[in-house]
């Protein structure tokens, strides 16, 4: 997330991107780049904290050739993304909502990485630095880590801060299911193993989990979460929001659902040698199942690194892996819906926080 990648690479006809000039606008929703392809996928790059290098890069994902990450929101803004980009989240198919934690604000980009509106939280000292988001309706949901969620209005192209609930020390992640809304809490010593449930932004209800919990994944009544552990093991599980109750499935460091499926990976490091080992699953959600050769022609340099975010692409079905060795850009791997290897390219920024895909 911090260079320009347009004019470094040979295949614009491939993205379906065209460079404009400086006195000529986009035609399809304004900016500097010209973005002819709807099959646009977003990667949000958190670069290194503090180096100022986050950044969103694009792809076609409809292409099947070599592919590579285009700087979209530097090039379309004329400005960098900022410091720590920790979330990103798509808006009616086809506008995103973007946290950026250091940087401590919530912008809201139209279709094209064109920036519209943004809520800085330097405005809001007491509420601490935003971490993720999640949005329904005309409304986002932003967790900060002065204990708080905050909600923001969407009233077109507009944000507007509304108020906010204190939660519980340090709050990580949000979703919203079934009209409540569930946020992990780390704890100033990340020693805390709850989630918050949070009913009509008033009522606060707490539901046991690992220690150090981290992301969210709803699905129907269930809510599946990753965290950290108290040995840093990576353990996931699901909460029953019918009983709040938490059962531990198994480890997985990174894990992504899509159409009934999780789709995972799991990386170890060894403390001693820091060699990282890495293993992608999936785990069948109807059955319980968990299977480690649903990937093929895995990569061998996946086994090796760690993967830092998986996406799945509910429009083709595709998985994604990024790896990361949080100082080099990242390498994206793609799977199809079968699990077959497809191709690999350049996230083009550092430590790949995920893939949002419009349509």
């Amino acid at each position: 997330m911090k260079k320009i990648y347009a004019a470094l690479f040979l295949m614009p006809a491939v993205l379906g991107l065209v460079s404009c000039s400086d006195d000529e606008w986009n035609s399809l929703g304004e900016g500097k780049v010209e973005l002819t392809t709807s099959h646009r996928a977003f990667i949000l790059n958190e670069g290194s904290m503090n180096q100022n290098n986050s950044s969103i890069t694009y792809f076609d994902w409809s292409a099947t050739g070599d592919s590579a990450a285009v700087d979209l929101y530097a090039t379309q803004n004329g400005q960098k993304l900022g410091d720590t980009g920790n979330d990103i989240e798509v808006v009616d198919n086809n506008r995103v909502v973007v946290a950026i934690n250091v940087s401590n604000y919530v912008a809201l980009l139209d279709g094209y990485g064109i920036e519209k509106s943004r809520i800085s939280f330097e405005k809001y000292k007491n509420l601490g630095q935003v971490r993720n988001v999640a949005v329904e309706g005309d409304t986002v949901y932003a967790v900060s880590y002065g204990g708080y969620i905050s909600r923001i209005s969407m009233k077109g192209n507009k944000l507007e801060y509304v108020d906010s609930l204190k939660v519980g020390d340090r709050p990580e992640d949000v979703v919203k299911n079934n009209g409540k809304l569930y946020v992990t809490l780390q704890g100033a010593d990340y020693k805390d193993n709850r989630v918050a449930i949070v009913s009509n932004f008033k009522t606060i209800n707490y539901a046991e989990v690992m220690q150090d919990p981290a992301r969210l994944y709803a699905d129907g009544d269930k809510i599946y979460v990753t965290g950290f552990g108290a040995y840093y093991d990576n353990p996931w599980g699901v909460l029953d929001t019918k009983t709040n109750t938490y059962t531990q499935i198994g480890n997985a460091s990174s894990i992504t659902l899509g159409n009934g499926v999780i789709y995972a990976a799991n990386s170890a490091t060894d403390w001693k040698t820091y060699a990282v080992s890495t293993t992608l699953f999936t785990y069948t959600i109807a059955d319980g199942k968990e299977n480690t050769s649903y990937f093929q022609n895995v990569p061998a340099a996946i086994n090796s690194n760690t993967v830092y975010s998986v996406s799945y692409n509910k429009y083709n079905q595709h998985v994604y892996f990024i790896t990361s060795d949080y100082v080099n850009d990242g390498i994206v791997y793609e799977f199809d819906e079968k699990g077959a290897f497809v191709r690999q390219f350049s996230a083009g920024g550092v430590n790949s926080h995920g893939i949002c895909f419009l349509n």
